[in-house]
């Protein structure tokens, strides 16, 4: 088809080298791009999104725990993988120059942490046809607080501001952080050195006078860097919504159980509603568990109800509005102070 071709020769770059310090301590022993999403990992999210639109070519920009990464990604059997690891932060737009290594067709940049299903081929058609620069995803949010914000009119971009004190309970259209990107947008990272896309190189680029496009997404979208949007996008995919598979050797394969997601590997003896059990994990014939993630691996003997059950993590202090408290197992339970409606 039309879409097909026009994606035939793109290359592709996800975002993955991030500390996910906002969700720690999960992210202390696992990457966040390799934490489970309905027992998917989050990164599976955005490649099977690039292959649905066609997308082969795929780099993985790598930082933080690279063969969490690595060891998940060579499964991949529909795609081309490659990788670059940064030996130190150079942000977004530095790492996706180092990644893309001189290439000098049009790049696709998305967020291992995002899951998303914007049409990736109308929004490289658009940029194409636009001869912008680099071309945006956007969406409207209840909650402007914890996104940057783009200013945008009949397409066109005017302005970004990073995420600012003022937009909290404000809403707006925020920058999902997908982006397509001429070759030559590139040329004006400098290398080696931190450099960002919304806080540097795109103003920079409006400065100049440069087009850069806004495509708003009207679909599914969630960011998954506050253990708030974890918990929920967990509980968004367990009711099925239909995000696509990329060709896996060994994604975890999970059964629907009265209501309940489990891993086939797990072992469920105590008593589950509404819950999400990972790979390997075991909850015990003293458990009895609502609404609840059970990441993989750990044994559950306790009670729990909304939360996050993961290994014997010790207090961070970037960790607000998460109570940590030590279950009656050996495990503990991150309980989120947000309502959410399940």
């Amino acid at each position: 088809t039309r879409f097909v071709q026009i994606l035939t020769f793109v290359r592709a770059v996800i975002l993955a080298g991030g500390y996910g310090k906002r969700i720690m301590p999960l992210t202390h022993y696992k990457c966040k791009p390799m934490l489970p999403v309905a027992n998917r990992p989050a990164l599976d999210y955005a490649v099977s999104r690039l292959r649905a639109a066609g997308i082969r070519d795929i780099t993985f920009a790598l930082g933080y725990k690279p063969y969490d990464v690595v060891d998940f990604a060579e499964g991949y059997t529909d795609i081309n993988v490659s990788y670059s690891v940064e030996d130190e932060p150079l942000g977004t737009a530095g790492a996706v120059k180092l990644a893309a290594g001189g290439c000098d067709d049009d790049i696709v940049v998305c967020s291992a942490d995002t899951l998303d299903d914007c049409d990736l081929t109308d929004m490289l058609e658009l940029h194409r046809r636009s001869g912008a620069i680099a071309t945006i995803e956007t969406t409207e949010v209840e909650d402007l607080g914890p996104y940057g914000e783009v200013i945008a009119d009949g397409g066109r971009v005017l302005g970004l501001r990073e995420k600012l004190p003022e937009n909290a309970g404000r809403r707006g259209i925020a920058n999902t952080g997908t982006y397509v990107l001429s070759a030559r947008a590139l040329g004006y990272v400098p290398a080696g050195v931190p450099f960002d896309f919304a806080k540097d190189l795109f103003p920079y680029l409006l400065k100049l006078g440069r087009l850069i496009c806004e495509v708003r997404s009207r679909g599914y979208w969630r960011d998954i860097g506050s253990l708030s949007d974890y918990y929920a996008a967990n509980f968004d995919m367990k009711r099925g919504y239909p995000f696509p598979a990329a060709k896996h050797l060994s994604r975890p394969y999970c059964m629907s159980v009265n209501g309940n997601l489990v891993a086939e590997s797990a072992r469920v003896c105590g008593r589950i509603r509404n819950c999400i059990i990972g790979e390997g994990a075991i909850v015990a014939s003293s458990a009895k568990l609502e609404s609840c993630v059970v990441l993989p691996g750990e044994v559950v003997t306790g009670s729990g109800c909304g939360c996050v059950i993961g290994r014997d993590f010790s207090l961070d202090p970037l960790l607000s509005g998460v109570n940590l408290k030590n279950a009656h197992d050996t495990s503990n339970i991150f309980r989120l102070f947000t309502s959410i409606n399940l």
